[in-house]
């Protein structure tokens, strides 16, 4: 009996120590859930204004005089960049994303891998992988980003990938992230933007081609922040609700032992209670 209250009042403050843990990490979580979202919403704005520009210069342009929305048809094979973390305790963040890359991406593909559940995850399963920006999303930086970009830019002029494919994570709302997929590259020319200011009679100087050239690097690396932005909010809010979920699982597991450790407690009082009357009464 009473090494049965020992091992449940081992658990109590083992259990204890880790609802501490959780709740201290849920209240991380929600601090820089809170200063990503911030971000992604300025950077949301943004991008609407960069849509509508890019679709007026694009128009009338023709695709192969710039390069970002040259397609080439001959090419077989797809770049793709996937977005997953690099720390765990974020409940099904990564695991949907691993769900939806089933079938998407073949084994001559290469693939950029964003995070290092990611490219252990698709390491083991024998992708063409690089792991050159794998700790990109650490400490999230435009300039990192830029050479992101910068790097993918480069792949694409070699003319050997028919499209490249950004994969991560849109936020819909603080319990729904859903897996997703952009692709940047060629850029699609005919985004659906306010179809009155595409028509305006607008002067470009010294032309649309130059104007698209100076303009598309920026919107790719603001586009792409956006996303490496967005895929953290998901991840901060995921670990925020599992953190939470595992409080919670906590204090009713506790609940549980306080009542088992007072009913085993209450029963060796009884048991030493009636010891003793027994003893009295034999004396």
């Amino acid at each position: 009996m009473a090494q049965g209250l020992i091992n449940t009042k081992r658990r109590i403050q083992s259990i204890t120590s880790t609802k501490k843990i959780t709740k201290a990490m849920e209240l991380v979580a929600t601090v820089k859930l809170k200063k990503w979202k911030d971000s992604m919403e300025h950077i949301v704005l943004y991008l609407e204004s960069m849509d509508e520009i890019i679709a007026t210069c694009a128009s009338g342009v023709a695709s192969n005089d710039i390069l970002e929305l040259k397609d080439f048809k001959d090419a077989t094979n797809n770049l793709y960049i996937v977005v997953t973390s690099s720390l765990g305790l974020c409940g099904g963040y990564n695991y949907n994303i691993f769900k939806f890359l089933n079938g998407i991406i073949n084994k001559n593909d290469k693939v950029i891998v964003i995070g290092t559940k990611g490219f252990s995850k698709l390491g083991h399963e024998g992708y063409d992988l690089d792991d050159e920006f794998v700790n990109v999303l650490d400490k999230i930086d435009f300039g990192k980003v830029k050479e992101v970009v910068s790097f993918i830019l480069n792949e694409y002029k070699k003319g050997i990938y028919k499209k490249v494919v950004l994969i991560s994570t849109e936020y819909k709302n603080s319990l729904t992230f859903i897996p997703k997929e952009y692709q940047l590259l060629p850029l699609n020319k005919n985004n659906e933007v306010n179809k009155d200011i595409v028509n305006k009679d607008i002067v470009f100087e010294p032309s649309k081609e130059v104007v698209l050239g100076q303009i598309i690097p920026k919107y790719l690396n603001t586009f792409v922040f956006g996303r490496f932005v967005e895929a953290s909010v998901c991840e901060q809010a995921a670990r925020r609700n599992a953190m939470d979920s595992a409080t919670d699982n906590a204090e009713e597991l506790l609940e549980k032992l306080r009542i088992e450790y007072n009913k085993a407690r209450q029963g060796a009082i009884t048991q030493e209670i009636t010891e003793v009357v027994a003893g009295a009464s034999n004396a």
